[in-house]
């Protein structure tokens, strides 16, 4: 129960962070969502940062590198996670997973965007 507590207080920390970058990089205004976009690239860089202290370095415990990378990493920005997950595929040489990963989640993930907006209007009007 101390796990899932200290996982959940890990990402309601990541998701205030993600709102306050956000925010302050978007009081700069403009049309493009620079805010959203600085802070997915901060995610993934600080994401590929604690991985390798974690994995390659040993200096966080299992326990920790959960609390950051899945609690904290995962509410700031699940981009990282994305971007890390497609990483593992070029590694491992899955280069048609990487493909479909990468494609599939950005295409079929506007579709569905597209889809629920229209499903909830259509019901709703």
């Amino acid at each position: 129960m101390k796990e899932i507590l200290l996982l959940a207080l890990a990402g309601a920390l990541g998701t205030l962070s993600r709102y306050a970058l956000s925010s302050a990089i978007s009081l700069l205004g403009g049309a493009f969502p620079l805010g959203i976009f600085i802070t997915n690239i901060a995610g993934c860089f600080l994401f590929g940062a604690v991985w390798a202290m974690a994995s390659l370095f040993h200096l966080f415990s299992d326990a920790t590198r959960l609390l950051l990378l899945t609690g904290f990493m995962g509410s700031f920005t699940t981009f990282s996670s994305f971007i890390f997950d497609s990483k593992i595929l070029l590694d491992n040489g899955q280069w048609f997973s990487f493909a479909f990963n990468i494609c599939g989640q950005i295409i079929l993930g506007i579709i569905a965007l597209l889809l629920g907006i229209k499903t909830v209007s259509h019901c709703f009007s």
